[in-house]
């Protein structure tokens, strides 16, 4: 089945004269999340909750949906989390985003350094937690026409999103979008083996595995899409995982250099290199 249609996003252009606005937002979908909200960020009012099964995609859908967004500024929305998990404050996104956004088009606030260091990609390291997401996502990418290898492509810190923590241009929050609507429609369709597999639970509370299929598309986008330039915020300041692999801070910042060193440069011995440390740490 392949889903049809594509979402309504409405585009403006501004002079490129004028300094990007920056719009950033803080998801509230309870009373206690709404009074959570950092000082500065503007909330984006989930408190209906309408659909807690699609956590932060239902009021991010229904912003881009629904808002008139200018091609020209910058877009994030962030769980309650985001500040806790960063220790980054409004002023400090924006102000990063602000000093950066000549050259860069989408800005990366990814914590748990580790479980993107250790892992090839984000989709190898969903797996572990959840048996068979790759498969299902693969599966998914095919049926709209995105053919690839999820155990071979290589993802370092200049790609690697966790939980939507970024801020990024309109144009690719469309291509986000675009990819997520056609999940959308498969998980909300009829019944088949595709959405089973989709909509299966998953060991984090209330979430099936269509949740971490969605949060993997913007890194896919990054990896896929080379037209798209990133600034990434140290990662290694956030909040580590809780994993045993979070012991492991020096071999985890040499492995997300080797497979930036492997990504440039394509010398098998950098991979190599990141497998042995990889293994090693695993095996301890």
């Amino acid at each position: 089945m392949r889903p049809c249609g594509n979402p309504k996003i409405h585009f403006t252009q501004l002079p490129m004269s004028m300094k990007p606005e920056i719009h950033l937002h803080h998801i509230a979908y309870s009373p206690e999340t709404l009074q959570q909200a950092p000082a500065g960020f503007p909330v984006l009012n989930n408190l209906k909750n309408e659909r807690p099964d699609w956590f932060e995609y239902w009021p991010i859908r229904h912003f881009l949906l629904n808002h008139l967004l200018d091609d020209n500024a910058f877009y994030g929305f962030f769980s309650p989390k985001f500040s806790q998990k960063t220790g980054l404050s409004y002023t400090d996104v924006v102000n990063f985003v602000s000093d950066n956004s000549d050259v860069a088009d989408v800005f990366l606030f990814s914590p748990q350094p580790d479980i993107g260091a250790f892992f090839i990609n984000v989709f190898e390291g969903g797996e572990i937690f959840n048996p068979g997401k790759i498969d299902a996502c693969e599966e998914f990418l095919a049926t709209i026409g995105i053919h690839v290898n999820l155990r071979a492509i290589v993802m370092d810190s200049r790609e690697i999103v966790f939980s939507n923590y970024f801020v990024a241009k309109a144009d690719f929050w469309r291509q986000w979008l675009l990819i997520n609507e056609q999940l959308f429609s498969i998980c909300e369709g009829a019944d088949s083996s595709l959405k089973a597999k989709l909509t299966q639970a998953t060991n984090y509370p209330n979430a099936q595995r269509k949740i971490f299929i969605m949060e993997g598309i913007a890194s896919l986008i990054l990896t896929m899409q080379k037209k798209w330039r990133t600034k990434t915020k140290d990662p290694f300041g956030f909040a580590w995982s809780a994993t045993k692999l979070s012991q492991f801070r020096q071999e985890a910042i040499i492995s997300d250099a080797l497979k930036m060193a492997f990504k440039e440069q394509g010398f098998s011995e950098y991979i190599d290199a990141y497998s042995h440390i990889r293994n090693t740490v695993f095996n301890s």
